[in-house]
């Protein structure tokens, strides 16, 4: 599934080893859907999981702007409950 994200915040999170579990850090985009036909929208707004690889292209300089993001998995659980996308950016080349 193909999505038109806006970017409304970015969001660094850290945080410690325990439980066995190794220590960890998240650079997630927090994001308004604005996919097309509108009433099929998320209505929530959703946390999108950068990638190491996408994180030079965007990060600090992403609030504001439209992503397309390919989706291949939303999980929950993370950031307090609400929605995580997982999947990968879609970068298109510059004309």
């Amino acid at each position: 599934m193909i999505m038109e994200l806006t970017v409304f915040k970015e969001v660094h999170n850290t945080w410690p080893a325990r439980d066995g579990r190794p220590a960890g850090e998240s650079w997630d985009l927090l994001c308004m859907d604005n996919s097309n036909p509108p009433e099929h929208r998320m209505e929530e707004m959703l946390y999108y999981r950068t990638k190491e690889e996408e994180r030079p292209k965007i990060w600090g300089k992403s609030v504001g702007i439209t992503i397309r993001a390919g989706v291949s998995k939303i999980r929950h659980g993370d950031n307090g409950g609400k929605a995580t996308i997982i999947g990968s950016i879609i970068f298109e080349a510059k004309k």
